[in-house]
């Protein structure tokens, strides 16, 4: 009489195949073995034709169709054709502009502290000389927003910040947008 557990694990065994189940890839024979490769094995499919359809797409409920049904792509608004919003990222000696340019007119601007000392930012309308805006210091980890009005033209961003090596803008901490 063939013990219990046998005739468990052969039909175990026996399903598993069925269904397209097998080794992992590098797996030995030897039943320990290939338990414990087999659970080490992230991410292992059966090859195609193993017995099981790739799970894609949606059946329809109405009918019993076996290929995907399709669906009208998501409906999405465009991009303006010119931005409107920008992100300024100060660090340890850099000044980066999430674009160079963007519309005239209204416009959201974000200044990030992204470095580990204070920043503050200014700024410049190059082409009348003048400071357009100012933001206080900002502290690691801030992210402080302003809405300005910008006419079309140039602009310098630049922190006015000082410290031990010296003036921030001139260690590098500027950028140049245009905005027309």
């Amino acid at each position: 009489m063939p013990h219990p557990g046998r005739s468990i694990l052969l039909a175990a065994a026996l399903a598993g195949a069925t269904l397209g189940a097998g080794p992992a890839v590098g797996a030995k024979h030897h039943r320990a073995r290939m338990v414990a490769t087999k659970s080490r094995a992230h991410g292992h499919l059966p090859a195609r034709g193993a017995g099981r359809l790739p799970l894609v797409g949606t059946l329809p409920a109405t009918t019993g169709a076996t290929t995907p049904t399709t669906t009208d792509p998501p409906t999405t608004t465009p991009a303006p054709a010119c931005p409107t919003a920008i992100g300024v990222t100060e660090g340890e000696y850099y000044t980066h502009a999430s674009r160079s340019s963007a519309c005239p007119g209204p416009i959201l601007m974000e200044l990030r502290d992204a470095g580990e000392d204070d920043h503050d930012l200014k700024v410049l309308d190059v082409d009348h000389g003048t400071v357009v805006a100012t933001w206080a210091i900002a502290h690691p980890g801030d992210a402080v927003q302003k809405h300005l009005t910008l006419p079309a033209g140039t602009y310098r961003l630049f922190c006015t910040l000082s410290d031990g090596n010296g003036v921030h803008d001139e260690l590098g901490m500027h950028a140049v947008i245009s905005v027309g």
